[in-house]
């Protein structure tokens, strides 16, 4: 985009800004004071229509004397990221009062970083629990050692919101749960069976990762990638890796972009088919929740045979890919994805000639559009209530704009209308897979990295099984990891699940829940 271009869009705010500059291609960094930072995030966000992408902080007290905070908005109309960056010492105006989707955001720069965003409607904790930890403890500060141990005791009470009438009753469910799944708390108030409100609390299971990433070589935070969300192994890596190569301006051969595609849509077309068989599962139909299963193993069998991985943990490397395709494979592929495809129609036409199944679903665990836009929510999502949410489409990348494929939207905002989309991007993932067959060059699939761009910063973003994936990374003057940030869809999207429960009843949440599929570990980090 140029810089015209770019005067063009922010013209309206234009005076409200200090300076403006081109960090890529597509990363435009806008220089401001506070002062005039809700203004023209009200603009961004509401008149131009962009969605809160992610918020990073950065602890540059060291070299600046205070931390920078980014406000990463996504402008699909035109393939941009406007960024938004400010200096702070202590403290920031909140503007989570008038884009909710920064709600969280902010909540979790109080927890790490210790900055408090003033006025902010809930400022309760978020990751780090008042149980555990002490309140001058903030550990994505540089001067907070990662292996620091604190004293094992009580230090204070988590509040929960209170829902105060006649007949109003709370469930509690959770956090350890009775099946082979993470750890979250579910706080249910109802009057009779209807939910009035539903409070969560995640980040049980927060591993550190990104203080891990400090001060590590860019190659060894690929030990960690295929690690944040078990079943977006591949997605995370692919954006963490572009966001690498993008720093060091190198180009990956032809035949390597192919394949990157290609395994990117087999892990979506694992998880599409196994949520499937989940929904299946969740209103009693066990035996096509069996055959959805059947297939999803069918996938990572054809997985194993490709790279050695059942999750293609290894196939991506710095500079293309590890893995070859030759015809015995490519055969391979084109048997399995058609079989799948088979048993996926025969099941897809017995889900919707059931009416016992689709009562279930239909008009259950409802999200309005003015919520999921409010929320900023990513995928499937935000697709099944309307809002557009695709970010293969919206910032292309590897050969995607040569792809055709619809990722449809829907408008209920139900249950059913989340399975629409997933069986929508099944197909989207079959015929993508054959077109990357059918066009896949020769050539090599790997190239050296290029030397990293010391003292840099850049996003990388791929669109994984839930939606978009973010990363940050900034690069120190010793080419070294100073800071990656980590945004997986889930946590956008995990604040959606209290209003899409609301005049439901607790008989249904896990059918909402499972609708939503939202990851613990990738928004536990």
């Amino acid at each position: 985009m140029s810089i015209e271009e770019v005067k063009e869009l922010l013209a309206p705010v234009l005076d409200k800004i200090t300076d403006f500059s081109l960090n890529s291609e597509n990363e435009v960094v806008i220089h401001l004071i506070d002062f005039n930072l809700a203004l023209v995030s009200q603009y961004l966000f509401k008149d131009l229509d962009c969605e809160v992408a992610t918020v990073v902080a950065t602890d540059d007290r060291e070299k600046e004397g205070c931390f920078t905070i980014r406000y990463v908005y996504s402008y699909h109309k035109k393939n941009v990221f406007f960024i938004i960056e400010i200096k702070v010492k202590e403290r920031f105006n909140s503007l989570a009062n008038i884009i909710p989707a920064l709600n969280w955001y902010e909540r979790e720069i109080n927890d790490m970083f210790g900055i408090t965003p003033l006025n902010h409607p809930d400022l309760r904790p978020l990751i780090l629990f008042p149980e555990n930890f002490p309140q001058n403890v903030h550990p994505l500060r540089k001067d907070f050692p990662y292996n620091t141990k604190l004293e094992f005791k009580k230090y204070g009470k988590y509040e929960y919101k209170e829902v105060k009438g006649e007949g109003v009753f709370n469930i509690l469910v959770g956090p350890i749960h009775a099946g082979i799944i993470e750890p979250g708390h579910f706080r249910f108030s109802l009057a009779g069976e209807h939910i009035l409100q539903l409070e969560i609390r995640l980040f049980f299971k927060h591993r550190g990762i990104e203080k891990l990433a400090e001060g590590k070589k860019p190659e060894e935070l690929l030990n960690f990638t295929d690690k944040i969300s078990g079943d977006h192994s591949f997605a995370h890596t692919l954006a963490y890796i572009q966001a690498i190569e993008k720093l060091s301006d190198t180009k990956i051969p032809e035949r390597a972009k192919y394949l990157r595609v290609l395994f990117a849509e087999l892990e979506r077309l694992m998880c599409n088919i196994n949520d499937f068989g989940w929904l299946f599962q969740d209103v009693a139909y066990t035996f096509g929740a069996m055959n959805m299963f059947a297939l999803k193993e069918d996938i990572m069998r054809l997985n194993k045979r490709l790279s050695g991985s059942r999750f293609n943990k290894g196939v991506l490397s710095f500079g293309g890919v590890n893995v070859d395709l030759n015809d015995e494979k490519i055969k391979d592929i084109i048997e399995t994805v058609d079989k799948v495809y088979i048993k996926y129609e025969e099941f897809k036409k017995i889900l919707f000639s059931s009416a016992s199944i689709l009562d279930r679903l239909e008009t259950t665990g409802r999200i309005r559009y003015e919520t999921i836009k409010d929320l900023s929510a990513v995928g499937y999502t935000a697709r099944a209530s309307g809002l557009y949410s695709d970010i293969r489409k919206e910032h292309p990348y590897l050969i995607y704009d040569r792809l055709t494929f619809e990722s449809k939207i829907f408008e209920e905002g139900d249950v059913l209308a989340r399975l629409k989309c997933r069986l929508s991007d099944i197909e989207d993932s079959i015929s993508i897979i054959k077109q990357v067959l059918a066009d896949l060059p020769e050539g090599d699939i790997k190239t050296n990295l290029n030397e990293i761009k010391k003292n840099s910063w850049t996003l990388g973003y791929a669109e994984s099984q839930r939606g978009n994936i973010i990363h940050f990374v900034k690069i120190d003057e010793e080419g070294k990891i100073e800071r990656w940030k980590i945004r997986d869809p889930s946590f956008n999207n995990w604040q959606t699940i209290q209003f899409a429960v609301l005049g439901d009843i607790v008989a249904d949440f896990p059918i909402v829940n499972k609708s939503l599929n939202l990851s613990y570990a990738g928004n536990d980090l």
